[in-house]
């Protein structure tokens, strides 16, 4: 095994890598270095070196898969999160295998630890008779409340990802027409979405009550200190809402709601209204028209009307019974088996 510092090799995966060559999101890279961070720690207490002491002959996939283990019955990870941090782990040997081929074989035994399966959970949304249940709760009155009702519009509205929300500016939404909004989504990938009109009147409305113009390159969406409203927030602001809407709509109190579950909403009602799928993914901001696909399996309003559309094709019974059930000789055999 050839000798390297591993420092030296993480330091540019990061540097240069994630940040300079492939543009990563600040949350993507910071989730990156959690996984390292569990990782090295990992194979410190294995090992019984000191972090300073590791070499890169040290991060064997047995040590790996031990890593994977420690993750899902010690710390009682999801399979799901099992995968993201094999995943950000691969990306590193990726990355080392094609910037010096000496540590190819190396990095193949460490790409060939799979990822798991796991049950493919059926994404939950609501359906309009809850997010009209939500709205109805919330008082305009109040500056909070104003906000609350222009952010849950502008979420319900987009489907936009929570991390895309809260970093959104003032300037980034056009008030004049055609009304859309600059979304900078993963990857740095920016896309736009049209804003119906309503929601651009909710927005104009809690602006005005925060004395802030519409040209400025300010906060969207700010918390009771005036600070840039941060993604917990966000989750802090939802979960409030359903709270008090299910006080009248008690199909909410068995619901777990979660700026996702806004996104899914978004996606499914679009569906139901029949937009294209090609649509929808570029509204979301969908990396795979693969994404999108999942959301036809959680339509199960669509899949009842096929159920019934279906039943008309069979032949119906009318006044005459099947021939086997009038013939006496069938019946009598039937009986004696």
């Amino acid at each position: 095994m050839i000798k390297t510092d591993l420092g030296t090799l993480i330091r540019s995966f990061f540097e240069q890598h994630l940040t300079a060559q492939r543009g990563l999101s600040q949350h993507t890279i910071l989730a990156y270095r959690d996984t390292w961070k569990l990782f090295l720690q990992f194979a410190c207490r294995r090992l019984r070196k000191a972090c300073t002491k590791l070499a890169l002959s040290d991060l064997t996939a047995v040590t790996l898969c031990r890593f994977l283990d420690y993750l899902e019955k010690e710390r009682h990870n999801s399979v799901p999160t099992r995968n993201a941090r094999l995943a950000a782990i691969h990306a590193f040997f990726q990355y080392l295998a094609g910037t010096d081929p000496r540590h190819l074989a190396h990095s193949q035994l460490i790409l060939a630890v799979p990822f798991k399966r796991h049950a493919q959970r059926v994404p939950e949304y609501l359906e309009r008779e809850e997010v009209l249940s939500i709205f109805g709760q919330i008082s305009c009155a109040t500056l909070l409340g104003q906000r609350d009702d222009a952010l849950l519009r502008l979420l319900y509205n987009t489907g936009m990802r929570a991390q895309e929300l809260v970093d959104l500016d003032v300037n980034d939404l056009r008030f004049s027409h055609p009304y859309h909004v600059r979304i900078r989504g993963k990857g740095q990938r920016e896309r736009t979405c049209p804003v119906w009109k309503e929601t651009l009147q909710s927005i104009k409305a809690y602006l005005a009550k925060r004395g802030v113009r519409v040209d400025e390159a300010a906060p969207l969406f700010v918390n009771v200190e005036g600070n840039r409203l941060s993604r917990f927030g966000l989750r802090h602001i939802i979960t409030h809402r359903v709270a008090e809407a299910a006080k009248s709509c008690p199909s909410l109190l068995t619901r777990k709601v979660t700026p996702h579950t806004w996104r899914h909403t978004t996606a499914t009602h679009l569906l139901q209204a029949n937009v294209d799928l090609s649509m929808i993914r570029s509204w979301l901001g969908h990396a795979s028209i693969e994404t999108t696909n999942t959301y036809v399996e959680i339509d199960l309003e669509m899949k009842r009307k096929t159920l019934q559309a279906c039943e008309n094709l069979l032949p119906k019974q009318g006044k005459h019974a099947p021939i086997w059930q009038r013939n006496p000789d069938i019946l009598r055999w039937l009986a004696e088996l």
